[in-house]
């Protein structure tokens, strides 16, 4: 392997380590905005629900741009492979 190469396996492993790192992170934010809805669904607190939905909403979506970025960096990744077969 090349140095380019292995520099560029890395590179692809850091970020998919950090969007595993952020999804587990999302996680654990949809358990304390469910404690959160559930609290305040108990209190009947209309200002705590629109909370908890926001949050939620905002969850949902940082994790369809995780996966954006999960599908581009795939794409990207295959498109370099097929240029270095043809190199």
């Amino acid at each position: 392997m090349k140095n380019k190469e292995i520099l560029r396996k890395i590179y692809y492993e850091n970020r998919a380590i950090n969007r595993n790192i952020q999804r587990l992170a999302n996680i654990s934010l949809i358990g304390l905005l469910a404690r959160l809805a559930k609290k305040a669904k108990e209190s009947d607190d209309e200002q705590g629900k629109n909370l908890a939905k926001a949050g939620l909403l905002l969850v949902v979506i940082s994790e369809v741009l995780i996966m954006i970025s999960d599908i581009l960096d795939h794409r990207k990744m295959k498109i370099e492979e097929k240029i270095e077969k043809c190199e």
